[in-house]
């Protein structure tokens, strides 16, 4: 298991919600300098940090690690469909 996929994923996330690492270090409640040195020196966080990271970013500690969710994308592509149906069915009934 490669610790830099982790930090990979966390820096991908936070671009993505045009979040900054102080940011995320403040809501996951670390100090800043000890988030940054993790991600410096490409260190795994303590168990209860990789939660609190995952947990702030909207993912699961193994989306973090492995990059791949347990639920799979296809079903989560059907839920979506699913429920875009269900809304579009909604928006349809008579008042």
């Amino acid at each position: 298991m490669k610790v830099d996929k982790f930090w990979v994923q966390v820096r991908k996330i936070l671009g993505e919600k045009n979040m900054t690492q102080k940011a995320l270090a403040q809501a996951c409640g670390f100090p800043y300098s000890t988030f940054r040195g993790w991600m410096k020196k490409n260190y795994f966080p303590t168990v209860i940090g990789g939660f609190m990271i995952a947990r702030k970013l909207g993912v699961s500690v193994e989306y973090l690690v492995t990059g791949k969710e347990r639920t799979g994308k296809k079903e989560l592509e059907k839920i979506q469909h699913l429920l875009h149906r269900a809304n579009e069915k909604l928006g349809r009934m008579p008042s």
